[in-house]
């Protein structure tokens, strides 16, 4: 029995986790990460100074079954030493990805693109500007470490707070 969500599979915060616990398998840096029509797109360099980028296509299945393993497992995964900007953030990837993804669903966000910077990610997305989504706008965020560790910051009080709640 799976303890997921019934409707993390249309989440941008599991969907993205997965690819984050990919790119924390082994080093990963200057990231750009796009939405395609059955997944998102990503181009990663293990080194931060060597220019041999290598490009994955995650399918949504693909990240459903990477999120069963996942929580069937409960183990660790081993912690890859981070570079670049991703240096400053010993979770690495995972959690600042499930963390913007929380925000991302909030602002039902669609078509998002991520691009890695040297001192921060540029972040655009579109958005509905009514409830019937009948009119869209695009928003474009440049976070740098502060914006990065405020949102990590804001999915760890979430977390304990639900936690608080169920004690």
């Amino acid at each position: 029995m799976s303890t997921l969500p019934a409707n993390r599979y249309e989440t941008y915060q599991w969907l993205l986790r997965a690819v984050g616990s990919y790119l924390d398998e082994e080093p990963s840096c200057r990231i750009s990460l796009a939405e395609v029509s059955d997944g998102f797109i990503v181009r990663i360099q293990r080194a931060l100074h060597k220019m041999e980028p290598q490009v994955e296509h995650f399918k949504r299945e693909t990240l459903e079954e990477q999120l069963e393993r996942l929580f069937a497992s409960r183990k660790p995964t081993k912690q890859a030493h981070h570079q670049g900007i991703w240096a400053n953030f010993p979770n690495g990837h995972a959690d600042f990805f499930r963390a913007l993804g929380y925000e991302l669903d909030q602002a039902k966000a669609s078509n998002i693109v991520l691009d890695e910077l040297e001192d921060g990610l540029v972040l655009t997305y579109t958005f509905p500007t009514d409830e019937e989504a009948t009119t869209w706008n695009k928003r474009l965020v440049r976070l740098g470490l502060d914006e990065i560790e405020a949102i990590l910051n804001a999915a760890f009080e979430r977390r304990q707070k639900a936690t608080a709640e169920k004690a």
